[in-house]
């Protein structure tokens, strides 16, 4: 992908001796659950479900990612929206609607024919699961990029698994959110980088 072939990329997927330097969640769902997912999360903060700083966070990311002009319209014309959920550096989680007719990359569904991004499913998921892990992306958009630790993940501190973290890196937040569902339980989320994430999908 065009975004990320510069310089510190490029190095970033050297150091982690792979091809990637970057992975994203990507969920799909209707347009139906997912306004049904974002009703039930908006109510909680109205009924303080959720700490206070979280609740201005939450309801800044709903509404910019889902009450845009743009996303209604494309949520009434689709019987399916593919959501991905993406951590970079210096930026706060978002989420942004892949389509497989984008002409730009950013937005566009990987195919077997892009040979500088992959995609991999994983098809033991159930339906509830996917629903749970929908909501809990929702809920961390806004979260701020864990500089520091995208940075040290190859050190070996110990590490526990947590249901959440304050700050993520684009592996941990993908790690974190399997972790969440029974899934990837022998990985270490703030270890995990893209590369070595991507090879251990592929067993």
């Amino acid at each position: 992908m065009d975004y990320f072939s510069g310089m510190f990329n490029r190095f970033a997927a050297w150091w982690t001796a792979g091809e990637f330097c970057h992975c994203e969640l990507v969920v799909k769902t209707t347009p139906h659950h997912l306004m049904q997912i974002v009703k039930e999360i908006w109510d909680g903060t109205q009924r303080g479900e959720y700490a206070q700083e979280d609740c201005q966070r939450i309801i800044g990311q709903i509404e910019l990612a889902f009450f845009d002009t743009g996303f209604r319209k494309m949520a009434q014309s689709s019987e399916t929206l593919s959501l991905s959920f993406s951590q970079i550096l210096g930026q706060q989680m978002s989420v942004r609607v892949l389509t497989e007719t984008a002409r730009d990359s950013w937005f566009k569904i990987p195919t077997n024919k892009d040979d500088n991004v992959n995609i991999v499913h994983h098809g033991d998921v159930s339906s509830e699961q996917e629903l749970s892990t929908l909501k809990f992306a929702i809920e961390e958009l806004g979260k701020k990029y864990d500089t520091s630790g995208a940075l040290c993940s190859w050190l070996p501190f110990s590490d526990t698994h947590k249901s959440s973290y304050e700050t993520y890196f684009c592996s941990e937040f993908v790690v974190t959110s399997f972790q969440r569902i029974g899934f990837m339980g022998d990985l270490s989320a703030k270890h995990t980088t893209p590369n070595s994430l991507y090879t251990y999908v592929q067993k």
